[in-house]
Parts: C-alpha cells; sequence; structure tokens
C-alpha cells in the first residue's frame, strides 16, 4: 500500500516537473526524466485500474501546472460573478485533458508486459495516440503539446515543417522515453537499436534543421511595411462605455506615429482582436480620423479586430471579426472567427447548462471558416483570431488555390495577466510559421505581439505589458513549399505506423 502511494507521487510529481518544458522555461530536458518516471511506475503496476490512476496523475500534474494561467481570466475585476468557477477552471480542464493519456496507456500499453521491450514501444505509442487525440476530438485543444518544448532549439524545431506539431511531439515522446529502457531487466541487442535510434534521429533532426535555417532564403518586400499596434488596454477597461473612444484614439496615435517614417510605400496596420466596436470605428468622425493613417490618396491598409455588432428583428448578433479597410475606408475585406473557445465566446450545450460565456455578451456567432483575404490582387493574408491559431493545418484554407502572404493573428491575451499563458500562445503562432512557410504577423491587445519569419524566428517583438508599435518589412513565404503544408498529417500516420510496426517486431523480445 505504501510503496502505491509513493509511486502514485511520483507520477504526480514527474508530471509537475514536466511542465517546465512549456514556455516561459522551455527546459526540454524535463522531460527526459518525467516521462521515463511515469513509465518506472507503469511497470510496477499491478492492475490496469492502477496503471490508469498513474497515467493520469502524471497527466493531471503536468496540465494543473502549464495551465493554471487560465483560470486568470476568471479574477479581472468585473467578473465578479464568476469568482465561483475558478476552482472548477483551476482543476476541471486539466481533469478532463488528463483522460486522453490516461485511457490510451491504460487500453494500449497496459496489454503489454511493460518489462519486456514490446511494451515500452507501446507506451510511447499509446502517449503519441493521446497527444493527436487530444488535438482533434471535442473541438481540440493541443495546447502544450510536448513537441512546443523545441521552440528555443530552433534547429529541431523545424522538423514540425515536414510533419507538424504531432510529428515532433510523437518523435519528442520517442526521445524522451528512451532513458527508460534502463528500467528494463535485460540489457540486449533490440535495447541497443532503440537507443542508437534515438541517438540517430535527434542528431539527424538538429543536423537537417541547422542545415535548414542556413540554407533556406528569407526575402524581404521594402516596398511594404507592416505596423504592429500594441494599445495595452487592461482587460477591465477594455469595454468601458466612457472608455471607447479613447481606445480608437489611441490606436490612431500609434499608427500615425508608427507611419512617420514609412509614408514612401504600402503600409499595413494591424491591430489586435476587439480593438473596437462597429459602432465606434464607422462612426462619422472617427471615419474621417482613419484618414491620417489610410488616407484616399496612399496605398495604405488597416486590418483590425472587430467587435461586429449586427441587428436582427429581435435581438443583436456579435461577431469576432477581422476587418480590412483600404484607401478611403473602404471595406477591402471581412472574416468573422469561426472556431469559438468554449464557455469564453459560446457555451456548449447552452440550453443544458445555464451560464453566460465570460465575454458577458449574449455570446459569439461562428462564422464560415477559414479564408484568404485579398488586400491587393497580389498580396493577401491568412486571419487567424486568437485560440485559432492553436490548431495545426488549420492556418491556411485548405480550398485557397493561391497561398496567403502572410497570416495574422490578432488576440487579446490580457484576460490571463503577465503569466505564462501569452508566452505559450506567442510558441504556437511560431510553430505555425514553420510548419506552413509563411510568416506570421501576431499582434495583442496586450500579450506579446510579434512579426515571425517563416522559419520561427521572431523577428520584431513588444512584451507583455507594454503599449508600442513596431514595423518591419514584409517577409515573403518560403520559395518551396514545407512537407507538411503539401501532406499535411499522411507524414504522421507514417511515423506512427512505422512506431507500431517497431513495437509488433520487438514484443517478443526479452
Amino acid at each position: 500500500m505504501l510503496n502505491g502511494i509513493i509511486l502514485a507521487l511520483l507520477c504526480f510529481a514527474a508530471g509537475c516537473v514536466s511542465h517546465f518544458a512549456m514556455a516561459p522555461y522551455n527546459l526540454g530536458i524535463v522531460l527526459f526524466f518525467g516521462i521515463p518516471a511515469l513509465y518506472y511506475a507503469l511497470q510496477r503496476a499491478e492492475t490496469r485500474k492502477i496503471k490508469f490512476l498513474f497515467s493520469w496523475l502524471f497527466a493531471f500534474g503536468y496540465f494543473v501546472c502549464s495551465l493554471s494561467w487560465i483560470s486568470n481570466a476568471l479574477l479581472v475585476p468585473g467578473n465578479e460573478d464568476f469568482y465561483w468557477a475558478y476552482p472548477f477552471a483551476l482543476v476541471g480542464l486539466p481533469t478532463v485533458l488528463a483522460l486522453f493519456p490516461a485511457f490510451c496507456i491504460t487500453f494500449i500499453a497496459g496489454r503489454y508486459d511493460l518489462e519486456h521491450l514490446g511494451g515500452w514501444w507501446a507506451f510511447v505509442i499509446a502517449l503519441a495516440i493521446s497527444e493527436v487525440a487530444r488535438g482533434f476530438l471535442f473541438t481540440g485543444f493541443p495546447w502544450n503539446s510536448y513537441g512546443y518544448t523545441w521552440i528555443k532549439v530552433i534547429p529541431i524545431a523545424q522538423v514540425a515543417s515536414i510533419g507538424g506539431i504531432y510529428f515532433l511531439t510523437t518523435l519528442t515522446i520517442f526521445w524522451a522515453a528512451t532513458p527508460a529502457l534502463i528500467f528494463l531487466h535485460k540489457r540486449q541487442t533490440p535495447v541497443l537499436i532503440t537507443f542508437f535510434i534515438t541517438a540517430f534521429t535527434i542528431t539527424g533532426a538538429y543536423g537537417w534543421g541547422y542545415y535548414r535555417t542556413k540554407t533556406e532564403p528569407l526575402f524581404i518586400m521594402q516596398d511594404v511595411t507592416l505596423h504592429l499596434i500594441q494599445p495595452n488596454i487592461a482587460q477591465e477597461d477594455k469595454w468601458a462605455k466612457g472608455k471607447l473612444q479613447s481606445h480608437f484614439d489611441n490606436l490612431v496615435e500609434l499608427s500615425s506615429t508608427s507611419l512617420e517614417t514609412h509614408e514612401d510605400r504600402m503600409n499595413v496596420f494591424i491591430w489586435p482582436e476587439t480593438a473596437s466596436v462597429t459602432s465606434i470605428m464607422f462612426n462619422e468622425e472617427n471615419m474621417e480620423t482613419l484618414k491620417t493613417i489610410i488616407p484616399e490618396d496612399k496605398n495604405n491598409f488597416l486590418a483590425t479586430g472587430l467587435l461586429n455588432v449586427e441587428k436582427r428583428e429581435e435581438s443583436l448578433a456579435y461577431y469576432n471579426s477581422l476587418t480590412i479597410l483600404g484607401p478611403g475606408q473602404n471595406l477591402v475585406g471581412n472574416y468573422n472567427k469561426h472556431h469559438l473557445v468554449p464557455f469564453g465566446e459560446y457555451i456548449p450545450f447552452k440550453n443544458f447548462i445555464p451560464l453566460e460565456p465570460i465575454v458577458k455578451f449574449s455570446g459569439f456567432e461562428a462564422g464560415p471558416g477559414p479564408r484568404r483575404l485579398k488586400i491587393t490582387p497580389s498580396f493577401s493574408i491568412s486571419p487567424l483570431i486568437c485560440y485559432e491559431i492553436i490548431f495545426p493545418g488549420k492556418s491556411v484554407p485548405r480550398d485557397s488555390r493561391q497561398k496567403p502572404n502572410l497570416i495574422v493573428n490578432v488576440t487579446n491575451d490580457a484576460w490571463y495577466g503577465d503569466s505564462a499563458g501569452p508566452q505559450q500562445h506567442l510558441v504556437q503562432a511560431q510553430f505555425r510559421a514553420i510548419e506552413s512557410g509563411l510568416p506570421v504577423a501576431r499582434v495583442a491587445n496586450t500579450g506579446v505581439s510579434a512579426l515571425i519569419s517563416p522559419l520561427g524566428n521572431v523577428v520584431r517583438k513588444i512584451r507583455y505589458g507594454a503599449r508600442g508599435a513596431r514595423s518591419h518589412s514584409l517577409i515573403l513565404p518560403l520559395q518551396s513549399e514545407t512537407y507538411f503544408a503539401k501532406f499535411k498529417f499522411k507524414i504522421l500516420f507514417a511515423l506512427l505506423a512505422s512506431l507500431v510496426l517497431g513495437g509488433y517486431i520487438f514484443k517478443k523480445e526479452h
């Protein structure tokens, strides 16, 4: 009994320690201790129920530590009606997310003797499948997948351009689980082969990624300048009726100042998520004010997040939009967010759950889906609003005949304070750039605004809690299409099939 309690505590502690692999720490080495610790405990679990418990405790520790910032949204001044939900937000989501590895490990690896090499391969496969399932099922929540730990090792991060973040996550699990082989009772040739595979693939990944970063050419369009505008508005002030006009004026002032040294070229100003509301943005006086940055005689454009309010017969409809205005304040394009945040922007099964969304509106309406917005005949963007940037393979519309020049991600991370959340959000935007081979312009109300190169490097940045603007010439997409952009998840499935084959080959080895 005592031994079981110690192993249970070991699993929980290993999960907690493993969260240091994620931003803002990015200490990937901890996974090489945390994942083997879980495997060690599972080897000593006598029943499948205990294996389920150990797996759940590990994952719960990982998620409760790495996602604790989510509950900060309930503590924003003015959200007093939601304070009661704080403990549920703190532990509720981790409780659910931990079920993915618990079920997968129990029902896949739990069928094997984990003291044998075949059991080790089954463990790796099960944990990898749980990460893929977490990213797709029930609208998906792939936040802090293990592969994100490599963002500070840009050469290895390039592997995401081959098969996406789940591909890199699967490799990461394989690599990190390799030290667990020392817990096998016998040292033998298949174990040495597995060690060799790990050493070869890590070295190969780094070498290939390093070569890619040094030889993949990046080109800049000097006659197009992007302006990232971060107003740094506190969340409790965001929707104060008496301050909406001053928020708009703040954005115009930052944009005008940023424009002063770039008037001789095409300028694209990017304002954050819900930077304004239709009643403010489109009133006659403010449309006149916008002429200072997008005058009729200049080829300038404004891409702004907008709370788009539409009047219906008996109610109002709210859309979280990204709207593009061109010379003379003409409407160039509009995109409505389609992947809404559960409980934040809408209530799932709202007929049975008597709650209001945290946004305090009646709930956002979802747009029809991803789309490409054309700004000029030769320049287009793929708009992603906040949460939508976390989903690999969905950065660019699938039916887009011509890939966009740029991914524009507008967001508002003021909900979460100066926590790990905004840093983790930035990392995911960096990986979308690597996967797609496209630059990403990420602009926050406050958070971490950044211009990201197609290789995942941050070129311009505004730190959390800072008011300001950053300008940079447009970075062009990579000339060659990435394997992930071309094949999507097919390469991932090939890797998983290879692992299954490896497990089959070694399942009878001792």
